[in-house]
């Protein structure tokens, strides 16, 4: 049997659309019928085309993930960033789309799936290009996987023309992706933005015995820090805020990349127990012992935290664009509360403590299924001429 090759494109701009891509590759080829190569075009493929390491020395991915994710550089810098993007990508369009269609030249793809926004008009050129070889290759199909919860702007993750499929995770990006033309019916909806399929179980029967697991006690509410795959350093601000409060809580700080985060926050005392985790593949252990997920409005762990029906708690602060649209949904759906400062921050919690304490309903945890809808997806999209 020969297995049909797809070629999936990330990036490592934040951690969500790495985490997508390694979650796609797991759950296609566990299907036998696929086999799936992961490539990243800004490292891969097309450094040389960087505008901002021409100008800065450092790569366009460094840049977000370090001064936007980590040192907080949000506002009028993360705009100007995006912008100096979309300029980057009109400039070297041809000459990134001629290095491209020669790497699907090597690798003869079935399906192309880009989990990146901005560059896939570039991407599904070269694509054509390949396509445009010979007859054999006509049957190239070429898809979005929108990680994000919806859209911001236009175009910005499904470019103009139809010769691509979109695969969304929100009703929001489902009407997003559905209100252009180009895209009629050719726009499928997962329950839930992709995530690695050990979230499919959802929240534990006994989080008592999750929490001993874990070294904590099983009668005291347990609160999950995470800014990221990266590890915003707006945790510290966050942490040394609770701790000024003092509250009977326990807390999980889940620092991502961030080894310096990691070492400030195990070399400082704290009024109550706590974990300081480094980069883990473990996250939904962790969520599974929690009562509370405190953290930036990032699609891919608000996502994760839902799935588990924690309480949320979310820092408008950092905010990225693209990260507004999770915050109004929350807020609409009343899933959770956000805010804005350390008092702010230390009232929530104690709200929420408070509720905790008084033995309310938790939050009800949203299935997410998505790992196990793509796969058949993914056929429907061979299957249409």
């Amino acid at each position: 049997m020969t297995l049909r090759h797809i070629v999936v494109f990330y990036t490592v701009a934040g951690g969500g659309h790495v985490a997508a891509a390694n979650a796609l590759k797991e759950i296609l080829e566990a299907t036998g019928q696929y086999r799936v190569t992961l490539v990243n075009p800004y490292v891969d493929l097309v450094p040389n085309l960087d505008l901002w390491k021409k100008i800065t020395g450092r790569s366009s991915e460094d840049i977000y993930n370090q001064s936007i994710i980590r040192n907080g550089k949000t506002g009028l810098f993360c705009l100007g960033y995006y912008l100096g993007i979309l300029i980057n990508f009109r400039m070297v369009h041809r000459a990134a789309q001629r290095e491209i269609a020669a790497y699907l030249e090597t690798q003869k793809p079935d399906m192309v799936i880009s989990v990146l926004p901005m560059s896939n008009r570039i991407i599904f050129d070269a694509l054509n290009d390949y396509r445009n070889q010979s007859l054999d290759r006509a049957h190239a199909r070429a898809v979005v996987l929108i990680t994000d919860w919806t859209e911001y702007g236009y175009h910005i993750w499904f470019p103009k023309g139809r010769d691509f499929y979109a695969i969304c995770g929100t009703e929001d990006a489902y009407r997003r992706a559905s209100s252009y033309k180009s895209l009629e019916n050719r726009v499928f909806q997962t329950q839930g933005l992709l995530l690695k399929p050990s979230f499919n179980s959802g929240p534990p029967k006994d989080k008592a015995v999750e929490k001993k697991a874990l070294g904590l006690a099983p009668d005291r509410p347990v609160i999950c820090m995470l800014y990221g795959a990266h590890g915003g350093w707006r945790m510290r601000d966050m942490a040394l805020a609770l701790r000024d409060s003092a509250p009977d809580v326990q807390v999980l700080f889940l620092c991502g990349h961030n080894e310096d985060l990691v070492e400030a926050l195990s070399q400082t005392e704290w009024p109550f127990p706590t974990r300081v985790i480094g980069f883990t593949n473990e996250v939904p252990r962790y969520l599974g012992a929690s009562d509370i997920f405190v953290g930036k409005p990032g699609p891919g762990s608000v996502s994760e935290a839902l799935s588990f029906g924690l309480y949320l708690l979310l820092d408008g602060t950092m905010a990225l664009p693209q990260e507004k649209p999770v915050l109004n949904w929350v807020r609409r759906a009343g899933a959770g509360a956000s805010f804005r400062g350390n008092r702010d921050f230390q009232t929530a919690v104690e709200r929420l403590l408070e509720r905790i304490e008084a033995k309310e309903p938790s939050p009800v945890a949203l299935p997410n299924t998505a790992s196990k809808e793509i796969p058949a997806i993914i056929d429907t999209i061979f299957g249409r001429s």
